[in-house]
């Protein structure tokens, strides 16, 4: 089996391309839930939710989040009715979250309600919530604290970032640690590291699975040149207190893997503890992203 730890479009695409590579039923996807929220229709779990649309060949690749083609007459209507609804939510996008929040008020886990949703679309890799207790990502700004989905949508990740702080459970879904001990070779995808991969390693048991897996485990940088692919990945860095380089998230995940790839175009580096590889990160196409999967498999050893 192969475990990907991801939140975010940078490792949903890599997602992808190692489900060219290797059978979903040989995948797990440890996921960010830092970003969930109990909205008045349903649980949003947006991160769970893009990498459900993606396996099941739903997601909208123009926006990587949402279902392709979606349409969203009830966001509208609401909005004309007067309600707040920052976020832009499509109507079968919506019918996921008001599963899922009926299962859960039925006294589903939220790893329980994921394998059911995954279920009933088709889904073969096991999608695991990265806990089945809330945890937030709290943004501190100027103007109070926000959870992320306030200061990216709402306030168009305007305010300065004064700090980052997860609130909530220690302990991840005990399955997530079961995978990771279990698998042949577990990747930290490319994501934003603060609001989708850190999240995850605030987690007890999963952060001490993957220094257990240490040497089976490979990280993606999320940047190149210092930028990340999209979103506010360099100042959300900042505003943590971590300098926006692909060297300083080597120096943050080096007790946790024993292989860190950066993009060809990045300087080259030396983080002791740690090999610094290089690879083309850029998964514009779909063969990108298959290449980028092969490459870090065989940096793990493993045959494909």
């Amino acid at each position: 089996m192969i475990t990907l730890l991801t939140g975010g479009t940078g490792g949903v695409k890599l997602l992808l391309g190692l489900a060219q590579v290797v059978p979903q039923r040989e995948i797990a996807v440890i996921v960010n839930t830092a970003e969930d929220l109990w909205l008045p229709h349903g649980y949003f779990s947006p991160d769970v939710d893009t990498v459900l649309y993606a396996l099941s060949g739903m997601l909208d690749e123009s926006r990587w989040y949402g279902v392709a083609g979606d349409t969203f007459n009830t966001h509208r209507r609401l909005r004309e009715l007067g309600f707040d609804e920052y976020l832009n939510i499509g109507d079968t996008d919506r019918a996921t979250h008001i599963l899922r929040g009926e299962l859960m008020r039925r006294g589903l886990t939220l790893e329980q309600a994921t394998r059911r949703i995954a279920e009933a679309m088709g889904v073969e890799a096991e999608v695991l919530p990265m806990s089945n207790q809330p945890v937030r990502t709290v943004i501190r700004t100027p103007q109070g604290r926000m959870n992320l989905q306030e200061w990216l949508v709402k306030h168009g990740a305007k305010p300065e970032v004064l700090g980052v702080s997860y609130e909530g459970s220690g302990e991840g879904c005990p399955r997530c640690a079961e995978a990771v001990e279990s698998s042949e070779a577990v990747i930290i995808g490319p994501s934003n590291p603060v609001t989708s991969i850190l999240p995850i390693l605030s987690l007890d048991n999963i952060a001490q699975a993957l220094r257990r897996a240490r040497s089976r485990c490979v990280a993606v940088s999320p940047l190149v040149r210092g930028r990340p692919f999209s979103g506010p990945a360099h100042v959300l860095m900042r505003g943590a207190g971590i300098h926006p380089s692909s060297e300083s998230i080597a120096r943050l995940y080096r007790e946790y893997c024993s292989a860190f790839v950066v993009d060809t175009q990045d300087a080259g580096f030396e983080v002791e503890g740690i090999r610094v590889l290089k690879a083309p990160t850029l998964m514009s196409t779909r063969e990108q992203r298959r290449r980028l999967a092969e490459f870090l498999l065989e940096v793990c050893g493993v045959a494909h």
